[in-house]
């Protein structure tokens, strides 16, 4: 498995650098994920209510589209089914 760490912050990009450089199979990319070719999964640092509006959520949707606001918004109503 191969961990990309994506930073469009300059910052960012030097601090995982530094923090994560000695680590096998890890790929640091100062860009957008937008500019990232391929890659299996995308974790967003999301806030703890789902709510995909702003930020990094927000231009997740706008580049996968509002379906997944859709498709993600029906995953949690199932899931607090499940968990309540």
């Amino acid at each position: 498995m191969k961990l990309i760490l994506v930073a469009p912050n300059q910052l960012l990009s030097n601090a995982f650098q530094e923090n994560f450089h000695y680590l096998p199979n890890i790929e640091i990319i100062n860009n957008y994920f937008e500019e990232v070719p391929e890659y299996d999964c995308l974790v967003s640092p999301a806030n703890s209510f789902g709510l995909m509006d702003g930020g990094m959520d927000a231009a997740i949707i706008k580049y996968f589209g509002d379906s997944l606001q859709i498709a993600k918004d029906a995953l949690s109503k199932t899931g607090n089914k499940v968990f309540s």
